[in-house]
């Protein structure tokens, strides 16, 4: 009888032991799995920081003070900038050229060995830059660097960038000065040797009909033709309707040319009211 009342314990027992066994079975498992975790999370944090140190030695890097003391000095530098065509045009760095890397590799001249190359991205010594500096390397230009924390880096600096001119946006309207069409006609009138007057439209545009000594300089050439235009003379910006002169007003602005002033009413309007527009 006593035998018959202890198997019921044994039993209970039992369970006992081997529900503990597979809890510390468990543990175990789960302690293993946390330890290998871990050390493999420390061996990645080592690895990348590592590679961060070899990248640092390997790629010369240039702060955005220092470059934009070389721009201002007008040394002989070219920046490259590798983002896409949409932020390259929405906001750049003064006269530098955007160029991906597949044109980098394909159409790009490294003929200048003595020039300084300055590789810019969104972020500092991002994939693309590593890529591209190791293409100047291989072509045998030592003397390029990457900016150090791109672009964003160099916006927070507040460091001068060249905008395409957003009509929304009250900046870049705090940038430009307006003049209307009867207005400009009364300072043509009075003072036309003090001015200088760009039609930002196509040639083909332009050549069809413009105001009377107006220079043609298409919008998209304007920053690369700056030196041309005269800063001693108020400058009159122009097209059909006024969008592209507000955009060339933000755009010279941004490159430090003060002294310019938009047609708001275009040249549609100029030829409404029946003021001279002569043919090339």
């Amino acid at each position: 009888m006593n035998g018959g009342n202890n198997q019921p314990k044994n039993n209970l027992t039992a369970i006992t032991v081997g529900f503990f066994l597979i809890v510390l079975v468990t543990a175990l498992f789960f302690l293993k799995s946390s330890f290998s975790s871990k050390k493999n999370a420390d061996n990645f944090a080592k690895e990348q920081a590592q590679e961060e140190a070899d990248d640092l030695k390997k790629y010369s890097s240039i702060s955005a003070k220092e470059l934009l003391g070389k721009i201002n000095n007008r040394e002989n530098l070219e920046i490259v900038d590798l983002r896409d065509a949409q932020n390259f045009s929405e906001k750049h760095i003064v006269d530098s050229k955007n160029i991906s890397l597949d044109e980098l590799e394909k159409n790009f001249s490294f003929s200048d060995k003595n020039k300084n190359y300055f590789i810019v991205d969104e972020l500092g010594l991002t994939p693309n830059e590593k890529q591209a500096m190791d293409i100047f390397i291989e072509k045998g230009l030592k003397n390029v660097a990457y900016l150090e924390g791109g672009i964003y880096n160099w916006t927070n600096e507040l460091n001068p960038l060249v905008q395409v001119g957003n009509p929304n946006s009250l900046s870049d309207q705090s940038k430009v000065n307006y003049i209307k069409s009867e207005d400009l006609k009364k300072t043509i009138e009075q003072e036309s040797n003090l001015l200088y007057i760009i039609d930002l439209r196509k040639t083909n545009d332009y050549a069809n009909g413009h105001i009377k000594n107006a220079i043609n300089i298409p919008l998209e050439n304007l920053e690369a033709r700056r030196k041309e235009i005269s800063s001693y003379k108020k400058i009159i910006l122009y097209d059909d309707v006024g969008t592209l002169a507000f955009q060339g007003a933000v755009r010279l602005f941004d490159m430090g040319i003060l002294n310019v002033y938009a047609l708001s009413d275009g040249l549609n309007t100029w030829k409404q009211k029946g003021f001279e527009v002569v043919k090339q």
